[in-house]
């Protein structure tokens, strides 16, 4: 199953369809337990809904979080990390090879 958002127009278009349902369900005096599972089913699917939009609030927040914090990671602590390194560390030594790595490495994400 494919992950694709839920459209809120869909969601008012099938309360309405489940609206005109239980209206009819009523005029033509039908099985009112059919009226019932029609109610159910609206019930269920307005709560549903609420949760996803609950959930999409939240998962939009935590995107926030991340970028910001990915943020200070890559433009700030990273490159002053490897300019203090790169000061300290003497340049024919086996570290200087892995800070030039890890230069390179910064510059690729």
């Amino acid at each position: 199953m494919s992950l694709k958002g839920i459209s809120k127009t869909t969601v008012a278009n099938m309360i309405g369809l489940l609206d005109q349902l239980e209206e009819l369900e009523g005029i033509i005096g039908n099985d009112p337990q059919g009226c019932d599972q029609i109610r159910n089913l609206k019930g269920d699917l307005i709560e549903t809904y609420q949760k996803y939009e609950c959930m999409v609030r939240e998962i939009t927040e935590q995107v926030g979080v991340y970028q910001d914090l990915y943020g200070k990671i890559r433009f700030r602590f990273v490159p002053e990390k490897l300019k203090s390194l790169r000061r300290i560390i003497p340049q024919d030594s086996d570290e200087f090879v892995l800070l030039k790595e890890s230069i390179h490495k910064s510059h690729l994400i």
